[in-house]
């Protein structure tokens, strides 16, 4: 983990429908192949990872993290969700 680096990652709480939206949205627009069927991130079922994965992804891209569903993290997404995000640090030259 490096010091002094901030990921956007969904909020547990957010609907999940928002989440959906996002991720058909930010996938249409950026690399989600880390997160397709059969991928090292992708994760049968949850939502909240591969939306945490997309918004970080759109993060990275823009510089927005989009606060109604995500929240600014300090803490490395790989001791976040497990597997998945071991990929995730190194696709994001985290």
């Amino acid at each position: 983990m490096q010091l002094n680096k901030d990921w956007c990652v969904a909020q547990t709480d957010a609907p999940t429908d928002k989440l959906q939206s996002f991720l058909d949205y930010s996938c249409g627009v950026n690399d989600c192949s880390a997160i397709q069927s059969g991928a090292p991130c992708f994760r049968h079922d949850n939502v909240i990872s591969h939306a945490s994965y997309a918004l970080n992804q759109e993060y990275r891209r823009t510089n927005v993290c989009h606060l109604e569903i995500a929240t600014i993290s300090t803490i490395d997404p790989c001791n976040l969700f497990s597997p998945c995000f071991l990929y995730q640090c190194a696709h994001f030259d985290i």
